[in-house]
């Protein structure tokens, strides 16, 4: 993680920092996805609307100066629900409300530093909450232990939490690890491509592609098992390798389309990768906001 993690202060922070999110969020449904909601493909039970509904419903909460953790999540996770009636956010959120209050809330000038301040500092109130907005976002929790049953309101540090579920859940190891993947694959990864590749929408494939290879998906082996999940990687490796040697954007774009309607077909999913990737989005245009 280098020096350009540094946390630039600004009297539009708020405004900036939101603008990135609400890029991020636009992105997540432009960009082909294997397996993923997009404008031209959706799921049966949600839509690219449903997604950017569910973003901008969001903000209501996320960007307030004086929330906590907990409350910025609970509270994000709520509105989110308030018109749209699947989950679509919740991943989503559970990463990136630790990135607002870093910068909006931590005196720690070093992104990953900050990051281990919030969630270091954070109360078991703020568990509660994150078990709360779990609850209502309805994904099947976290596991079934009496310390990570959301149902039970375990009274616990976030730390903990996560440090319990981070060996079968990616977005929990984030906040275990300063976010190692997001800050050093995922953007780098991004800015990698752009310095190649004008094309945003296309270079963001080919990265979630670099995601799944290097990470596999968590949403994947807790739904299909470990086998599924290394062959999915395995796809998207294979497949990087043909794009790499391919000169024509069409044709690797069309590849990339073969494997999103094959997972389609199958109801597989890389969500968990989808979330990293997004708040590399994030992250990464925040480096580049004047």
């Amino acid at each position: 993680m280098g020096p350009e993690y540094l946390i630039m202060r600004s009297d539009r922070e708020v405004e900036i920092i939101q603008k990135a999110y609400l890029y991020a969020c636009s992105k997540d449904v432009e960009v082909i996805k294997p397996g993923n909601v997009n404008i031209d493909y959706p799921h049966d039970d949600t839509s690219a609307y449903d997604f950017l509904r569910s973003a901008h419903d969001s903000t209501k909460f996320l960007f307030d100066k004086y929330l906590s953790l907990g409350e910025r999540l609970y509270m994000s996770v709520k509105a989110s629900r308030e018109n749209i009636s699947s989950n679509t956010n919740l991943g989503i959120l559970i990463l990136v409300c630790p990135i607002i209050q870093s910068l909006l809330d931590s005196n720690k000038k070093y992104l990953p530093d900050a990051l281990q301040d919030v969630i270091d500092n954070s109360s078991e109130a703020d568990t509660k909450l994150l078990c709360e907005a779990i609850n209502i976002a309805n994904p099947g929790g976290l596991g079934t232990s009496p310390k990570l049953d959301t149902k039970l309101l375990p009274s616990v540090s976030i730390n903990e939490i996560m440090q319990e579920s981070s060996s079968y859940d990616r977005l929990s190891f984030q906040y275990c690890t300063k976010y190692g993947d997001i800050l050093d694959f995922v953007v780098p990864k991004i800015r990698e491509y752009r310095k190649n590749i004008e094309n945003t929408d296309y270079l963001l494939s080919i990265v979630f592609l670099e995601i799944m290879a290097n990470i596999p998906d968590t949403h994947i082996r807790r739904k299909f098992g470990e086998k599924i999940a290394k062959k999915t990687s395995n796809q998207a490796s294979d497949l990087i390798k043909i794009i790499n040697k391919e000169r024509s954007h069409a044709k690797s774009l069309s590849l990339i389309c073969e494997l999103d309607y094959e997972y389609k077909n199958k109801g597989i999913n890389p969500g968990t990768t989808a979330d990293l990737l997004l708040t590399g989005i994030m992250i990464e245009r925040l480096l580049r906001l004047p």
